[in-house]
Parts: C-alpha cells; structure tokens; sequence
C-alpha cells in the first residue's frame, strides 16, 4: 500500500513537472513571436522609409525642373522668351524663340561662369568693339529687321572713338564727352538708346562692376510732327492715280495706317482673311522683331478686303523700295512734301473726322497709347469732314457709327 501511494503522488508530480514544463514552454514561444513580430514591423518600417525617401527624391527632381522654368519669362511685347539667373551678384541674361531654346542658353551661360570664362575674359581687357559684335550677334541680330540692324551697324560705325577701348576703362566721362560730338536729332537718340541697351547688358553679364549709363541724364525723345495730306492734296493725289497701276497700294496704305516697310507684298493673298462678317489683314510688325515670325492684325472695311482681293497679283508685282519711289516721283510731279509714311498721318486724321474711337486708330496704327496717335500723328484740317471723307473714298474706311 505504502509503494502503491508513493507511486501515485510520484506520477501526479511528474504531471504537474509536466504542467509547468508546459506553461515555460508557451511562454517562451509567445516571447518569441512577440520578437519576431517586431523585427518584421522594424522590416516593414524600413520599407515604408524607403519608398518615402524614393517619393521626395521623385518629388525634388519635379521641383527642381520647375525652378528651371521660374528662370524663364516669356515676353508678351516682345514675342520671345528671356532667360535670367542671378549668381554672386551678376546677373546672367539669354533670349530665344523658345522656352527649351532659353532654357539650354541659360545652362550654357551658368557653365560658362562656372567654368571662369567669364573671369578671364575680364582679364584679357576685351575691347568695346569686340563686345558689341557679340551682343549684337547674341541678342539683336536674329530677332531684328534688316532696317533696325542697318541701324545698329552705323551707330557701331560712328562709335569710332570707342573701338579700341577696353569695355572696362569706359567710365561716365568718356560716353558724355563722345556724345558731344554728335548734333541733337533722331540719330543721336538712336546712339544713346542702343548704348544704354549694350552696357546695361554687359553689366548684367559680369563685364562691368558698375554701368557707366546709369546715371547719365538723356533729354526726352523729340517727335518730329509730320503734316497729313489735305483734303485738296488727297483730291490731286486720287486724281494723278487714275493713270497709274500703283493706285490699290497707295489706298492700302491709305486706309490702313500701315509703315512703309510693314506691308507683305509677297504673302498678301495668305495673309488676308475673313472671319465671320469681320475681315482681317496680317501685316509685317516693325518694332525690332524677326520679320518672318512677327505679325500684328489690321482690321479692313469690306471694300477694302475687296480692293485687296481683287488686286493681289499686281500687289506681288511691288515691293517696298519700289512703291516708295514711284510715290515720291508721283508727289514731286505734283508739288507735293510728303510720302508713304505721311499716308499714314493722313490715316489718322481721317479717322478722327469720321469719328471714330480713338483707341481703335491708336491700336491699328500700333501705338502703346491714344496719346501718341494725338500728340503726333492726328492733324487738324479745317477743310475736311466726315461727308468729305466718306465722298473722296466710298466707304474704304473701317468706320463705328
């Protein structure tokens, strides 16, 4: 009995060993997992750190495409793009006829600084001459007309004092004592205004440390008043024309307001539209842009989108110079001052008496303000009214009742 009972409490201790062997067991198995459980959250933490990083890498490249961009500013007067960055107080400024063309110029120029080829042309003391063919070249020249170049290359020309000056050792002094030389009209407006272009743009190209211009006083631009045609001239000029093939340009222009030069003889008949009721000419615009790509819109009565119309392969038999010439003889047969660009006053003075707004003939004249088509175009003719005008041209003019 006494073996039998010590058997029993013995097989009932073991199975509580048992028990408890268990229970050590359990516990150390959720320890574990609990721990491997962890590792795998600090894996997935990881991860998730990872594809964060990878999303803001994305996210900087973006942004540092668009702060490319912010460097690039497209001009809306001017019709191009201009590039500009600012490094170690000098700015650097490009042009192009395209925001990826102003964008590559850009980098092109920063390298260059970079590079230091900026600072040793600084030290190789470039002269004036040398530094205006390559702003000439970099930032005029393709984007002008062939009268605004002809223009910068007699300006360079008179420049003769300069040439040979080290673009560094020009100072104030020196620009004002050249500029004396030259009598007051509109070519030495035209001195003054693309020398304040070239050292401004050499200043912000790091040539100079100060721009001599800055603070030289110019007087205000005088505009020659240029008198319209009166009534009685128009009345000769129409008469003589009878007898002449060059009639429609003259009308053209008479009833456009159009620059000698802004009339595209050539490509008349693809610029000439109609939308609607309202009929539309494209002509050449002159203000210091590529003749080839820049274009602004002249709005026509129907008489004269039909005079046009009608008349498109004699008007490609035409060119500027030679319409200019045949008018001037036709003027000095009459006794008459004047020529095309007069036209264009009498344009004014037209539409003035037949009353229409003067916003209107300032934006198809291509003014910035009515108070330029006033000041200097509109002229004052006590023998013209709105029947007369309407009489001598038979509804040609654009007119708002």
């Amino acid at each position: 009995m006494q073996d039998k009972d010590f058997y029993g409490d013995m097989s009932s201790g073991l199975n509580k060993i048992m028990e408890i062997a268990k229970f050590l067991l359990s516990c150390v198995f959720i320890k574990a997992g609990r721990e491997e459980h962890r590792e795998r959250e600090k894996e997935i933490v990881v991860v998730e750190k990872q594809e964060t990083l990878k999303n803001k890498k994305r996210i900087s490249a973006k942004r540092k495409g668009d702060a490319d961009m912010k460097n690039i500013y497209y001009h809306y007067n001017e019709h191009r793009y201009m590039g500009r960055k600012q490094i170690k107080k000098h700015i650097i400024t490009v042009y192009g006829r395209t925001q990826k063309e102003c964008l590559e110029k850009l980098n092109e120029k920063v390298k260059e600084f970079y590079s230091d080829k900026i600072a040793l042309q600084v030290k190789a003391q470039p002269t004036f001459l040398e530094r205006w063919n390559k702003w000439f070249d970099e930032t005029k020249r393709p984007y002008l007309s062939r009268e605004s170049t002809k223009d910068i290359e007699r300006i360079r020309d008179k420049l003769v004092d300069l040439h040979n000056m080290a673009v560094t050792k020009i100072s104030k002094d020196v620009i004002l004592s050249t500029l004396k030389k030259f009598e007051e009209g509109r070519a030495k407006e035209k001195i003054i205004l693309y020398l304040k272009a070239f050292f401004k743009h050499e200043f912000q190209d790091g040539m100079i440390k100060k721009n001599p211009f800055a603070n030289i006083v110019t007087a205000p631009r005088v505009f020659n008043r240029r008198k319209a045609f009166t009534y009685e001239q128009q009345v000769a000029i129409l008469e003589r024309l009878k007898k002449e093939d060059i009639k429609p340009v003259i009308l053209i222009y008479l009833v456009t307001g159009l620059r000698r030069r802004e009339l595209d003889f050539q490509n008349i008949d693809k610029n000439l539209y109609q939308e609607g009721d309202t009929y539309y000419l494209k002509a050449v615009n002159l203000k210091g842009r590529n003749k080839v790509t820049r274009y602004k819109t002249i709005q026509l009565s129907k008489k004269a989108f039909c005079l046009i119309k009608n008349n498109i392969e004699l008007l490609k038999t035409f060119n500027d110079d030679t319409c200019y010439r045949k008018f001037a003889e036709i003027l000095n047969e009459l006794n008459i001052e004047g020529g095309i660009v007069t036209l264009r006053h009498t344009y004014a003075t037209n539409n003035f008496y037949l009353g229409n707004p003067e916003l209107f003939i300032s934006r198809q004249m291509g003014h910035s303000t009515s108070q330029i088509t006033k000041d200097n175009y509109t002229d004052l003719d006590y023998h013209l009214s709105k029947e007369k005008v309407l009489k001598l041209y038979n509804n040609l003019y654009l007119r708002f009742e």
